[in-house]
């Protein structure tokens, strides 16, 4: 199946409203809370249009009010007070309101960005840091699926994720392109003087095994933490 959503620009509407496709319950299956329950916020639309991406983010959206998405997230058992903002692209939308309530609550937040659009201005509680046992604080994590990231979240990221795909890795044991999308000239990589984690996660195409196979030998040469979407594993969105 080949992606054909369409690129819907960066929208900041004026009502404050924001475009959701749905909010779940759910086991975090990718990054630095892997394996920790978490309710979901999957916002509709996306700046890129990734031809492998295996994400519905555009179907049955509804404008919702950030009340009434902070309500829905309460609505859930939430006993690690985790938060995942995904989409689409999250930043494809002015989503400071939602986050500074959140982490205001105690709630830790984690956004998954392609990173190819700035962070909002009146977004805080930006942790740069990989978390740990910190209660309350927003952690972006940097999934590159273009030859440029933007700088507020090349120098915000607590982490940067990596779809690899057997046929297009380079030296450094990263991948060249991730799901098909173009890279000029090649897929963006974190600062030159980040010390977090790197993780490389196989894409999950008809050569699973050998893109498997390709982040595990870039585990074992370069020193990346493997990811397998334990969510897919345990059959949880």
């Amino acid at each position: 199946m080949i992606n054909i959503q369409s690129i819907e620009k960066r929208n900041f509407r004026s009502d404050g409203l924001l475009e959701v496709h749905s909010i779940f319950n759910t086991i975090q299956g990718e990054g630095p809370f892997c394996g920790q329950q978490a309710v979901f916020v999957r916002l509709a639309g996306c700046n890129l249009q990734c031809p492998k991406c295996d994400t519905d983010y555009t179907q049955n959206r509804k404008s919702v009010p950030v009340n009434d998405v902070l309500l829905a997230i309460f609505a859930h058992n939430t006993p690690n007070k985790l938060v995942v903002i995904t989409g689409g692209e999250p930043f494809r939308q002015d989503i400071s309101m939602l986050v500074n309530a959140l982490v205001k609550r105690g709630f830790n937040v984690q956004i998954e960005t392609n990173g190819t659009l700035p962070i909002p201005a009146n977004m805080n509680w930006v942790v740069t840091q990989n978390p740990h046992s910190v209660s309350g604080g927003c952690y972006i994590v940097c999934s590159p699926k273009s030859g440029k990231v933007h700088s507020s979240v090349s120098d915000s990221a607590c982490a940067w994720k990596y779809v690899v795909s057997a046929d297009a890795m380079d030296e450094d044991g990263l991948p060249t392109m991730a799901l098909d999308h173009t890279a000029t000239p090649r897929l963006a990589r974190p600062p030159k003087d980040y010390t977090g984690p790197i993780y490389v996660q196989p894409c999950d195409d008809e050569n699973a095994k050998a893109n498997l196979q390709a982040c595990v030998e870039s585990v074992m040469n370069f020193g990346y933490t493997l990811q397998l979407q334990i969510h897919k594993l345990i059959g949880m969105e």
